[in-house]
């Protein structure tokens, strides 16, 4: 976590500044069994214009790869809204120049016909530290958005998630779902019911 991060090797970002994660992709080869120690092996490979980038490796206690993932991040100024060029915190960062394991590149397919769609309201519970939703928050409501049988007998193989926009606390929101082309490969969303903003875009593949 970068708050951790910060603590212990010095203040990075100035207090206005904040991290926010634009886009993530998961590819699981296989699930973790209940109670197995897993490791999680992190770095950064790069900066790109507005982005920053950090790799994710997931291993069993073998040290086999079970998964990989690529993140990467913004940062924000809180007090105008506006995103801030990481290059010039980028000499303070420590870099493990590999490739990315997933580009990630433009947006995730738009629903068009959502199948199945619930509404909540955001509460306590859902809000980080900034006081938005926490971004794991979106995949958990989508996820509970999938029928329950394919829940029960499938197994997630990849996310991904494009992240647009942030809700607050109380905020009204309707998570939609729908089942791609008659496939194992489901697409989701959130979208603001007040100003019908979309926030948040999500592609679910089951093996």
């Amino acid at each position: 976590h970068y708050n951790e991060f910060e603590k212990q090797n010095g203040k990075i970002l100035s207090d206005n500044l904040i991290w926010a994660i634009t886009k993530l992709k998961l590819n699981m080869t296989r699930m973790p069994n209940w109670q197995e120690n897993i490791k999680v092996k992190t770095w950064a490979p790069f900066v790109d214009k507005y982005f920053a980038y950090r790799n994710f490796e997931i291993m069993d206690e073998k040290d086999n790869i079970i998964g990989k993932s690529t993140f990467n991040w913004v940062i924000i100024d809180v007090l105008n809204k506006k995103t801030v060029i990481p290059t010039e915190f980028s000499d303070r960062w420590q870099f493990h120049k590999t490739p990315l394991f997933f580009e990630l590149k433009g947006k995730i397919e738009r629903i068009t016909t959502p199948e199945k769609s619930r509404e909540i309201t955001v509460s306590y519970l859902d809000i980080d530290v900034n006081n938005h939703v926490n971004n794991v928050r979106y995949i958990h409501w989508i996820i509970d958005c999938i029928d329950f049988k394919i829940l029960k007998e499938k197994v997630i193989k990849d996310i991904e998630v494009n992240f647009l926009a942030e809700a607050v606390i109380n905020d009204r929101l309707d998570i939609n779902i729908q089942k791609f082309n008659n496939s194992a490969l489901y697409l989701g969303n959130v979208i603001r019911k007040e100003d019908n903003r979309e926030l948040c875009r999500a592609k679910i593949l089951f093996g």
